[in-house]
């Protein structure tokens, strides 16, 4: 039986240090018919020559190379230019277990599921695994998980399909035939590739086995992931989410009321990153940036959820009373106490 080509795609940016790890564990698969895909996208680094150098060691490796658009237009440049009939999207500075992809391929072809969700360890800076996320071994049908999705939208529960892609197996089949795309945001864009995948699932496969270790950034590399326009990119998963999960089943209000709980945290997240260095905003141009925000996104039109932590409560509430100027106060004190160290007391609230 000839053994299904798969196709690994991988967005490059400023991964000159960790890339070669990540693609020495793809390189030592035992399923051996794969071809890796290294989408550059305008590395200010030494990234697209070490995407090179890896390249003259094996011919299973192309290099692409395009101007710097984020992680889902690369991907998309990766799925234009893949030849695979299953696809899947690792990060460049995290590893594969070396039997992943067989078991993978074995899991998809058992019964020709057009998605596999796996079970993933996210490892800190200093090599402690501090999350190991594994799924019950089942199997659903996609009408069924589409009519309650309140279980899968949210990646920390036990079913979690939404979030990052590298735990998820895809049929590329799937992906041409109805021209899935990642959108062009620069947060954010998995959820919103996976929600319109949802759209065509016929059933998923989740199988137990961990076969990715994710590693963390700390919290100054995760603050710099978020960008200017963060809330461009928390509108237009809201916008998917709308198109997509929300047209399923009109009478789950779970599923609803995980979305706007889901909206509101990202848009108090993006008020808090007008505080980022990258902003440069004074505090009235602050005030001003934040009421033109709630205008455009329409946030205070949702109804607050019950599920929502203190912390988004009180800020919540107070923007819809217009108290503006006493949330930002009150985030702001919020920042303070995270960059000093002190998070316990804001965990709590969440």
């Amino acid at each position: 039986m000839t053994e299904e080509l798969v196709s690994i795609i991988v967005p490059v940016y400023n991964m000159g240090n960790s890339l070669e790890v990540c693609v020495d564990s793809l390189l030592k698969q035992k399923y051996s018919n794969i071809e890796i895909v290294l989408v550059d996208d305008g590395s200010s680094d030494n990234s697209l020559e070490v995407c090179y150098k890896l390249q003259k060691r094996d011919s299973r490796i192309q290099v692409y190379h395009t101007e710097n658009r984020g992680s889902g237009p690369a991907r998309n440049t990766g799925i234009e230019k893949a030849t695979g009939r299953y696809i899947y999207f690792p990060d460049a500075d995290d590893k594969l277990e070396e039997d992943a992809i067989g078991i993978l391929v074995d899991a998809m072809e058992n019964g020709r599921y057009d998605l596999v969700v796996f079970g993933y360890q996210s490892i800190d800076a200093k090599g402690n695994v501090v999350l190991k996320k594994q799924y019950p071994d089942m199997k659903r049908n996609g009408d069924d998980v589409r009519q309650d999705y309140s279980d899968y939208v949210v990646s920390t529960r036990r079913y979690g399909i939404q979030g990052a892609p590298w735990n998820k197996f895809f049929d590329l089949n799937v992906i041409r035939k109805h021209s899935i795309r990642y959108p062009s945001l620069r947060r954010h864009q998995d959820e919103g590739f996976i929600s319109r995948y949802m759209c065509y699932v016929k059933n998923i496969h989740f199988i137990k086995a961990i076969l990715y270790n994710h590693y963390l950034n700390d919290l100054k590399k995760e603050w710099d992931k978020y960008p200017v326009d963060y809330v461009d990119a928390v509108i237009g998963l809201y916008k998917t989410r709308k198109e997509t999960i929300l047209t399923w089943n009109e009478k789950d209000r779970r599923t609803k009321e995980i979305v706007e709980h889901e909206y509101i945290c990202n848009m108090i997240k993006a008020f808090e990153l007008s505080y980022s260095p990258k902003m440069k905003l004074s505090g009235r141009n602050r005030l001003k940036w934040i009421r033109k925000q709630i205008e455009r996104s329409q946030v205070l039109k949702v109804v607050m959820p019950l599920s929502l932590g203190r912390y988004q409560k009180i800020i919540f509430t107070l923007l819809k009373k217009r108290h503006i100027n006493l949330a930002i106060l009150i985030m702001h004190i919020k920042i303070i106490i995270e960059k000093n160290g002190g998070l316990d007391a804001f965990r709590r609230l969440q």
